[in-house]
């Protein structure tokens, strides 16, 4: 009887094609748009990672400034939201806090019909700096019962 020779696990398989990450590709580890995720966690801020999975570059300093005031301004929850997150248990896993939160948000702020690319962006910015507040806000509320502001004034 011939012997078959397979892969284990899933060595080999291609589960899809993107031009964000690759994993092991080349024998090298981790990498964000080409670059290292070692050098990326020395090197650069929660901020330029984002903006580079988003834009495919590192931001310039006036870039990168500007994005860092959107993401502060997207941190304000509406008030229904806020109500549905304190109707959780605090015994909820994380990841089910925000999933709760995202649909919420996507019921109070609906995407256009036909989004342009600035809508898409306009969107992930506002996930970016709204999911902390999220977290944030139901363990507090859960933990503590307070109701914190996560709004940033200028």
């Amino acid at each position: 009887m011939a012997e078959q020779s397979y892969a284990k696990g899933m060595a080999g398989v291609i589960a899809g094609e993107t031009a964000i990450a690759t994993v092991g590709q080349e024998g090298h580890g981790l990498t964000y748009r080409g670059y290292s995720i070692f050098d990326l966690a020395q090197h650069a801020t929660f901020e330029e990672v984002a903006w580079l999975l988003l834009k495919g570059e590192l931001p310039t300093g006036e870039e990168l400034a500007g994005f860092k005031q959107r993401l502060l301004a997207a941190r304000a929850l509406p008030i229904a939201l806020r109500h549905v997150l304190e109707q959780l248990p605090s015994t909820a896993h994380p990841m089910d806090v925000l999933r709760t939160g995202v649909s919420t948000l996507g019921c109070l702020e609906p995407e256009p019909e036909s989004p342009r690319a600035e809508d898409q962006q306009r969107i992930a910015e506002r996930l970016i700096g709204v999911l902390p507040s999220m977290l944030m806000y139901w363990y507090q509320f859960a933990h503590h019962g307070k109701q914190i502001d996560t709004a940033v004034e200028d």
